[in-house]
């Protein structure tokens, strides 16, 4: 595959989809009010929301942040089979958030597509190459995606689909050079199929790029108006009142957004080798470096306190209803 330069949204404001685990972390809740935040800024649409969980209250929550950001998210799907990521320890706020902030989930009316539907419908009527996929869960509706096959959608295939259709993936995954990490553990066969079989161009956020520094509402004075609030609250009850988390979700979506420049810059492309019996490191995956490779992981430019205040002011600019 050619390489090329990563023109950032805030550049080419194409259409986007964001594909999110919200519910095990809380830094789902802030990447999306920071997707939202550069939306508005910058004008680019989003077409979506997946949420790869079979946890229904995540796709509440997906619906109350974007209505309380006065950004309504018209095309939400959840993934179709029961069990994934829907035991206790993923209801640590989404449930609540779900339940007073969403009329829709409260009331019954929410309803939800099937992630494979989703996709093709979008990636169908989209022009081509235009769509930035922007990953921040794990990967079996990308996988689920990529093993379509034609139907009334369109005629192509979910991999000739994607070929076709996407401009990048932004990703945040992986434990780079080598180690395991959540969004790929958790379906180490969906997340391998999708990094061997995506035919479009990878930008990696991997885990140490989010790691360092924190983000959310410490230090802001809780307030009777903040509990008004469904992202104060998905870092509150998440955190047990610490109030920040690890910013990796938040930093895929920046650099989705701002590129290369100021915040963050691309090392040489490689590719992701799987390797699923590393005895110290089951279901470990090994960035390898190739110059014919696909995937460009990210590094830091800014110190992590700039990247921290830019993303902390995007998420607590929606600290108060907007009317």
């Amino acid at each position: 595959m050619e390489q090329r330069r990563y023109i950032p949204l805030c550049e080419r404001p194409g259409p986007v989809i964001l594909d999110t685990d919200i519910g095990p972390d809380c830094d789902d809740v802030g990447a999306l009010a920071v997707l939202i935040s550069y939306a508005k800024e910058y004008g680019f649409p989003i077409l979506g929301v997946c949420n790869c969980t079979s946890n229904n209250a995540g796709t509440g929550t997906i619906d109350a942040v974007a209505r309380f950001c006065n950004y309504p998210i018209e095309r939400i799907a959840q993934w179709d089979k029961p069990g994934f990521m829907d035991d206790a320890s993923c209801h640590k706020y989404n449930t609540f958030v779900a339940e007073h902030f969403s009329d829709a989930y409260r009331t019954g009316t929410l309803t939800s597509e099937n992630p494979v539907s989703f996709y093709r419908s979008l990636l169908a009527d989209a022009a081509d190459h235009s769509v930035t996929v922007i990953s921040i869960g794990m990967f079996n509706c990308l996988a689920a995606l990529l093993a379509s096959g034609p139907d009334a959608y369109s005629p192509l295939s979910g991999a000739e689909l994607v070929r076709q259709k996407i401009y990048a993936m932004v990703s945040m995954a992986a434990l780079l050079p080598r180690g395991r990490e959540c969004n790929i553990i958790c379906d180490y066969v969906a997340a391998k199929h999708v990094f061997d079989g995506w035919q479009a161009p990878i930008y990696l956020s991997h885990f140490n790029v989010g790691y360092t520094f924190r983000t959310g509402f410490d230090g802001i004075c809780e307030t009777p108006q903040m509990q008004k609030n469904p992202i104060y609250k998905s870092y509150e009850m998440y955190t047990a009142g610490v109030c920040n988390n690890s910013s990796f979700d938040l930093t895929a979506v920046q650099f989705a957004v701002m590129g290369e420049g100021a915040l963050y810059r691309l090392d040489p492309p490689g590719r992701l080798e799987f390797y699923a019996e590393i005895p110290d490191l089951p279901d470990a995956t090994v960035f390898v470096p190739d110059e014919a490779g696909t995937i460009y992981p990210m590094q830091k430019v800014a110190d992590d306190q700039t990247l921290q205040a830019e993303l902390n002011r995007r998420i607590r600019q929606f600290s108060v209803p907007e009317n």
